[in-house]
């Protein structure tokens, strides 16, 4: 019998598992498949609830933070959750070697067949999830070149990655409902790409797992504003949180063919194959 397959996510807040693609999660954790997460920073930049009586103090809420990432990740049925302490909203200027480095680490250590990270746009154009994005792939592509910094353990080679987008119906749909976000959105320097269905890799069927998705979001007490949102703007279009999307980074990078299943090419595979991975 074969290892199960192993699933990385190397994102940047501690709810962007959740959040962004927690219904994928769920649904392969599921199945047996082990998934990893991995948090470049402790989001201790984020709200602290009401400012008369805030939940956490600001020295404490990055700690907090990753406690809520880690009783989300038990929620979802992750094998591990791990949350560096890179700066929350400064990812960008910290030295890309630096990161890159412990990602590659991770990397070496969980052993994953398929990772997920952010779109090239973050989402929605926050700079911190396009920072993550980009160390990202410049680590996998690393982790598997033995003769790179072998003191970071064995090399690995990860069999596919996806990035995370929002699909153009979706950010439409969010436009029309939260004109807060719409107006945030516009703030940032980067603007979310129009990822229509011609252009998505892969597209995965949440709609059995939402309603434990929304029980992992609330795990994140510290984000109760962004999860209120999140279910008043569900309540509101259903259709939007029936899927989570991608866009393929390799191999064959881009669009088409939509697949709905993000090892459907690795189950094909013989073991000896899969045992040749690394």
């Amino acid at each position: 019998m074969k290892d199960p397959f192993v699933l990385g996510t190397i994102l940047a807040h501690p709810d962007d598992e959740t959040f962004g693609v927690g219904g994928t999660l769920i649904k392969y954790a599921d199945e047996g498949v082990r998934v990893h997460s991995l948090c470049l920073t402790q989001g201790d930049q984020g709200w602290m609830g009401d400012p008369e009586r805030p939940i956490v103090t600001r020295e404490r809420l990055g700690a907090m933070r990753a406690a809520e990432l880690a009783e989300s990740g038990h929620r979802m049925g992750l094998a591990s959750t791990t949350c560096l302490t890179y700066p929350d909203g400064a990812l960008a200027g910290v030295s890309g070697d630096e990161v890159v480095r412990d990602i590659v680490r991770w990397l070496r250590r969980v052993r994953p067949d398929v990772v997920i990270t952010w779109g090239p746009d973050g989402g929605y154009g926050h700079p911190d999830h396009v920072a993550a994005g980009e160390r990202a792939l410049k680590a996998i592509e690393l982790a598997g070149i033995q003769r790179h910094e072998p003191a970071l353990g064995a090399h690995w080679h990860v069999r596919r990655c996806y990035r995370f987008v929002a699909a153009a119906d979706f950010v439409d749909g969010i436009r029309e409902i939260n004109k807060q976000f719409a107006d945030y959105m516009e703030t940032l320097a980067v603007k979310p790409e129009r990822w229509t269905r011609d252009r998505l890799g892969a597209a995965i069927d949440i709609r059995e797992v939402v309603e434990r998705k929304i029980d992992a979001m609330k795990a994140h007490a510290t984000q109760e504003p962004d999860y209120r949102e999140w279910i008043a703007s569900r309540e509101k279009i259903p259709w939007l949180f029936s899927e989570e999307v991608f866009i393929r980074e390799f191999p064959d990078a881009g669009g088409p063919p939509l697949e709905t299943d993000l090892f459907g090419a690795l189950r094909g595979m013989s073991p000896g194959s899969l045992a040749k991975r690394a």
